[in-house]
């Protein structure tokens, strides 16, 4: 794995809609050699990014600023401990697996919920590149994982109790998550990238080296082949043709297909 233009040690974040399928794009780039920790859920969450910036309720009022929790997030995945680091044993018992720490070696951050915070944390590290995974829209709109919707729906303009159906409440997130991942790609150049997980599980390989190209990032096609064995096409692909999409706003369809996503 080769990079260009990034500093050392590079630190890569992978979030989008929780159901996006980040956990199948984070795998591949841990197959690359990528740190991943230092404690992960099922999923494979950075629970030690959840715990400082989406379940704060642990946290003492006011909640320290996000570049405090942003140096003790650094410091507990380069060195596996930090002085003010949340005891997640007490506070979760979703751990399944716990790795060593990253060292000076390039890491990963992958939780779905990192996309709500992507500007700051590109702002504060210089060395950190962030990969946005969606998947299709109408499929999106019917998944059953509407925790960020419930969570940061409100603070976004997206008032879940202003629509008819959930379905167009998690499409206009989902839109509203596009949209800002287009303006951060003008912010960020160079830094930030899009997977299309449905294409990813057509083609895994050479989707993620695309995206992976954008950040400067280039690697051995065999490797790459090899890090995407474990890639397959979920059962959840497609579910919105077996969907009644009158739950869903004409509007938010039509804002859809003029932005070319179906």
């Amino acid at each position: 794995m080769t990079r260009t233009s990034l500093p050392a040690p590079h630190v890569l974040i992978v979030g989008g809609l929780g159901g996006s399928g980040t956990r199948a794009v984070a795998q591949a780039l841990g197959n690359l050699g990528y740190a991943h920790g230092p404690a992960l859920n099922e999923s494979e969450d950075c629970l030690a990014f959840t715990y400082l910036f989406v379940r704060t309720d642990w946290l003492s009022e006011p909640l320290p600023s996000l570049q405090q929790r942003l140096e003790v997030l650094r410091r507990w995945i380069e060195t596996g401990h930090s002085p003010l680091a949340p005891d997640l044993d007490t506070l979760t018992s979703a751990i399944r697996r716990r790795t060593p720490p990253a060292g000076a070696g390039p890491f990963l951050i992958k939780e779905p919920n990192t996309h709500i915070f992507a500007d700051d944390i590109l702002n504060a590290w210089s060395d950190c590149t962030f990969m946005f995974v969606h998947r299709h829209p109408l499929d999106m709109a019917f998944s059953k994982n509407i925790n960020q919707l419930k969570r940061w729906g409100p603070a976004l303009g997206i008032e879940p109790s202003a629509y008819e159906h959930t379905e167009s409440a998690q499409l206009a997130l989902w839109i509203k998550s596009r949209k800002d991942q287009a303006q951060r790609m003008l912010d960020f150049p160079g830094r930030t990238s899009e997977l299309d997980y449905d294409a990813f599980t057509q083609s895994p390989a050479q989707t993620l080296q695309a995206s992976l190209s954008e950040l400067g990032i280039e690697v051995e096609a065999g490797a790459m082949n090899d890090a995407c064995r474990h890639v397959h096409r979920p059962d959840s692909q497609g579910r919105s043709t077996r969907s009644d999409l009158s739950r869903l706003s004409p509007h938010l369809i039509e804002t859809c297909r003029r932005e070319g996503w179906l």
